[in-house]
């Protein structure tokens, strides 16, 4: 950013802000090492840039913290939610240090804001993961990357086993040696598991996300990874 994109493509000073998910959703859910977070924090800071993070997929409970940031250490200036918020609701929301937000009244709106259902369902929501949803996510997630983390050596189709909490990401490629996507092996994956009572999702070119709710039981993740291992040889 600083030796490339300021120089050539748009000065510092013309950047209002850097929207990063601090971990990306429908690019694989692919997990960032602390570094690359912090190196954004100091940008950001050092040009006097905002830092916003959407957490819209990865907030709420998902990764077994309430946001994703927390795994890095870092604080955004701006944070977006919506979906997790209000357990499926039409609700979003930003939050902001204050200092940021000094919009006067009026000058936002929303079509779904003020949605007293939708208000009354976040409500609880945030209660229901404050008391038990945040830590079943970090501790189901745990239990069920420690088991997957065998995949790797086990199946040669399975590049990559990775996530935090209950969003995790399977990559399929087509062998060990060359390590080339597999983007068909996924889609056939997909359907596979659907036809055996698992419903799961494609992320990126070539990765399955498991991204079950924040109520799953070890039993019912046991069931889904025992799926999956059922489907694997029928890929080869």
């Amino acid at each position: 950013m600083e030796d490339t994109l300021f120089k050539t493509i748009l000065p510092a000073e013309e950047v209002a802000a850097i929207v990063v998910e601090p971990i990306q959703g429908e690019g694989g859910y692919l997990v960032p090492p602390a570094k690359f977070h912090e190196e954004l924090r100091r940008v950001a800071d050092k040009y006097g840039i905002l830092l916003i993070h959407d957490e819209v997929q990865s907030g709420m409970g998902r990764t077994g913290k309430m946001f994703a940031s927390e795994h890095f250490g870092v604080s955004p200036d701006i944070v977006t939610i919506a979906k997790g918020i209000a357990s499926g609701m039409p609700l979003a929301a930003t939050i902001a240090r204050a200092d940021v937000m000094t919009w006067p009244p009026g000058a936002h709106a929303s079509t779904f804001g003020g949605n007293p259902v939708s208000i009354a369902a976040a409500l609880t929501t945030i209660e229901l993961l404050e008391e038990e949803l945040v830590e079943n996510s970090a501790r189901i997630g745990a239990y069920m990357l420690d088991r997957m983390s065998t995949w790797t050596k086990k199946y040669e189709i399975v590049g990559d086993v990775r996530g935090r909490g209950l969003m995790i990401g399977i990559e399929l490629i087509q062998n060990k040696s060359s390590k080339e996507r597999a983007p068909e092996l996924r889609d056939k994956l997909e359907q596979l598991a659907f036809e055996r009572g698992l419903l799961v999702l494609g992320a990126g070119p070539n990765t399955i996300r498991l991204c079950p709710p924040l109520v799953i039981t070890k039993e019912q993740a046991n069931f889904a990874m025992d799926t999956l291992e059922q489907c694997f040889p029928l890929l080869a």
